[in-house]
């Protein structure tokens, strides 16, 4: 019998990490991607190896979600939840919580989402672990966000920006570098999300720098990902820039939505090369292109509602009437 694990092993993470940078840098497809990790699955589980088979169970939970399969992510999530209560690891467990919350987020599933929201935070307190205190509350404060309670989810974020001011502990079986690495990321997702505050409540100045940040990060980062949302919050935000938008950056925000759809097709994140879409619907509309602007929203709809999103292609669909 194999000896019980405390962690997944670093072989396992490194060869799941490789997977998930080439297939976010869209050198890797998603049919291979998902492929690879099955097949790693397949040999830890043969082996007993419950930590190794719970961590691969949730890398491949993450690429079904980015790519719109929120069903299938979240049986992944509950498989890898489930493997982790089975190996007493408790970190784990709450991360997973979260992304299935996030991922019922997505979805539109908001009651549900919340739930996980909270069970994770509280799980988080009591372990005093700041990076899924975090990892909570930003997310919860999309949902806010996403059920229009602005001001409350602006407050949250806020919150979670100045927790993510100074470095975040390394917890035990984590390395300094994948710490530093999810900080990171976290501060990006932060970012964009003010910046779609910001834009909201039409404070463009505040929108802007936050903008500018969630690019800057981004960049740093370098995964087709993160640059996808970080071109659709710069094409959003010049959209309604009274002047252009300076030396460093485009004018036309066409060229941001554009790389933004380019860098979510590369990884065939459907959903949201879809919000892409809508999004430059809007600004087109705006614009006064009220032709191509329904084209883009029609598009958007088909794959909203291939994908099951509801509410987004019902909002792509009124957005449509309302330009006719």
């Amino acid at each position: 019998m194999a000896a019980a694990q405390t962690s997944p092993s670093r072989s396992i993470k490194q060869q799941s990490a490789d997977i998930l940078t080439q297939w976010e840098s869209g050198t890797l497809t998603y049919q291979e991607a998902i492929g690879q990790l099955i097949a790693l699955k397949g040999e830890v589980s043969h082996e007993g190896r419950l930590e190794d088979e719970a961590f691969l169970e949730s890398r491949i939970g993450v690429i079904e979600g980015y790519r719109g399969n929120y069903a299938t992510g979240i049986a992944h999530f509950e498989r890898a939840r489930d493997l982790y209560l089975s190996a007493n690891d408790p970190r784990q467990v709450v991360t997973c919580n979260l992304n299935i919350g996030e991922t019922y987020r997505l979805k539109g599933n908001f009651s549900r989402a919340l739930q996980y929201f909270r069970i994770g935070y509280e799980a988080a307190l009591e372990l005093g672990d700041r990076e899924l205190q975090v990892m909570a509350r930003a997310n919860e404060s999309q949902m806010m966000m996403s059920q229009g309670h602005v001001t409350q989810a602006e407050e949250t974020l806020r919150e979670c920006y100045g927790l993510c001011e100074t470095p975040f502990p390394v917890p035990a079986g984590s390395t300094p570098e994948s710490i530093a690495r999810a900080q990171l990321d976290q501060r990006a997702d932060i970012t964009q999300a003010l910046t779609s505050i910001y834009l909201k409540q039409g404070r463009i100045d505040d929108a802007w720098h936050f903008a500018k940040e969630s690019y800057l990060l981004a960049t740093e980062l370098g995964t087709d990902l993160r640059l996808g949302f970080a071109y659709r919050a710069l094409a959003e935000v010049i959209t309604d820039l009274p002047t252009a938008s300076g030396a460093h950056f485009e004018s036309d925000p066409d060229i941001y939505f554009t790389d933004s759809v380019a860098r979510f097709k590369a990884v065939n994140a459907e959903g949201e090369m879809a919000r892409t879409l809508y999004a430059q619907g809007c600004s087109l509309g705006k614009r006064g292109r009220s032709t191509l602007a329904a084209r883009k929203l029609h598009q958007a709809m088909i794959i909203f509602s291939r994908l099951g999103m509801v509410d987004d292609a019902a909002r792509a669909a009124e957005e449509q009437l309302r330009l006719m």
